[in-house]
């Protein structure tokens, strides 16, 4: 338990450090999961694909839910002199989780920009051709 807390230690530092080594390890997983696309041929698992990168922050709450937070608090059992560590895992989950809601929150507002509520009046813009612009003849087409 203690080689995988050693392991993991990255996850109770400050934001700064916990989150470019968030960075730096998904990279690495990236590069595995390109080979595992172009070689293999296989559809690489969301935390190696870097096509869902938006998905960082979530993926990281999986993580520290699943994994990390687990490991310290069990090891916290072991000695209460630990508890700074099991801190700063709260204090970058917390982090992480401001992130998730606020891409969650781009999310919705793009999908409700594409997608208006029915009822919702949304002008075209000049560059939509509209059926009422294409039933025009183009001379009487406004510009």
């Amino acid at each position: 338990m203690l080689m995988t807390a050693c392991d993991l230690g990255a996850v109770t530092r400050p934001w700064k450090i916990s989150k470019q080594v968030a960075e730096l390890v998904t990279s690495e997983f990236f590069e595995q999961g390109d080979r595992e696309r172009s070689e293999l041929k296989l559809t690489p698992a969301a935390i190696f694909d870097r096509n869902r990168k938006d998905e960082l922050p979530a993926l990281q709450l999986e993580w520290i839910d699943g994994i990390c937070k687990p490991l310290y608090q069990a090891l916290l059992k072991l000695n209460r002199k630990l508890q700074p560590m099991l801190d700063g895992i709260e204090a970058n989950r917390e982090r992480w989780q401001e992130l998730c809601l606020s891409r969650e929150r781009t999310r919705r507002a793009t999908v409700s920009s594409l997608f208006p509520e029915p009822g919702q009046n949304i002008e075209p813009s000049d560059d939509v051709k509209t059926s009422e612009n294409l039933e025009r003849p183009e001379k009487d087409r406004p510009v």
